[in-house]
């Protein structure tokens, strides 16, 4: 059997419900996961996580430093045209729906 690469999709600015805490638990995930030799073959982000990828933004350099690894990191056209943040993205590919149904239906989806 083969193992699916692994893509982890964020479609927030935290994780759970508590804002000021899930903000502190996806710092603390992206602090772990750069020090990790294991990596996600790629991060998917929409709706309002992709305001995550702006220039200023405290998660860019862990982003950046895992786009240096090799990890993709995909943000929804849609969402990036909606938020009007296209021109303010320090990084990362913007990517169609069908590019992220791609990735999508090929492999293991960790949804945060």
């Amino acid at each position: 059997m083969n193992e699916k690469r692994k893509i982890l999709l964020l479609g927030s600015e935290h994780i759970g419900e508590d804002e000021t805490l899930g903000f502190e638990i996806l710092m603390n995930l992206f602090e772990t996961l750069i020090q990790r030799e294991d990596k996600p073959y790629a991060i998917i982000l929409w709706n309002k996580a992709v305001k995550l990828l702006e220039e200023g933004s405290p998660l860019v350099f862990y982003f950046k430093h895992l786009e240096d690894k090799g990890v993709k990191i995909l943000a929804g056209k849609l969402c990036v045209n909606e938020l009007g943040i296209s021109n303010k993205m320090a990084l990362g590919k913007v990517a169609t729906m069908n590019e992220i149904l791609d990735l999508i239906l090929d492999s293991e989806i960790v949804s945060l």
